[in-house]
């Protein structure tokens, strides 16, 4: 109890805690099917990234506004392209109502007919210029996000990148 004062009196925060690693290997996209083409999984990635999102986060940052963290999404394509069931898998916002907005948002996205349903498991990162910069690469890194520019920072992964670099929301 007395370490974060006596931190705080001496101008020193506590180091920013990463967060927890998700279940299972960290992978952009997983589509739990047979075979699924590199097109298939292209648009699926493209239009899952035009998920209304936003106003969820938004939301959270109203009352939180150095909030960030994943909500990594499992949702079905239906036959007719239409979000059947979606989900969160796993999340580390912290904020239950912010966690159900982001996998319910995945329901507005309208994706091509299918011959088979298909689960997704997708991920979205929600950060802030706030986000300290070792937890913005941490979440990044888990994902497979960083740039090249990120990843050659003078050689070292866990050096975070220089200001600038990151492209915030």
């Amino acid at each position: 109890m007395i370490g974060a004062p006596l931190a705080l009196l001496l101008g020193c925060a506590p180091r920013p805690v990463p967060p927890p690693p998700p279940p299972g290997a960290g992978t952009v996209i997983e589509l739990e099917t047979g075979t699924v083409s590199t097109a298939d999984r292209d648009t699926i990635l493209r239009l899952v990234a035009t998920a209304p999102v936003r106003p969820c986060f938004e939301a959270l940052l109203a009352g939180r506004p150095t909030a960030y963290g994943e909500v990594v999404v499992r949702f079905t394509i239906g036959t007719t392209g239409i979000v059947e069931a979606a989900a969160a898998d796993f999340a580390t916002l912290g904020d239950a109502d912010s966690e159900s907005c982001v996998a319910a948002s995945t329901r507005a996205v309208a994706f091509p007919n299918r011959d088979t349903p298909i689960t997704v498991l997708y991920p979205f990162v929600l950060v802030t210029e706030r986000t300290p910069p070792e937890v913005v690469r941490a979440l990044k890194a888990r994902y497979g996000l960083l740039s090249e520019a990120e990843t050659t920072v003078s050689g070292d992964p866990r050096t975070p990148p220089p200001p600038g670099v990151l492209v915030l929301w």
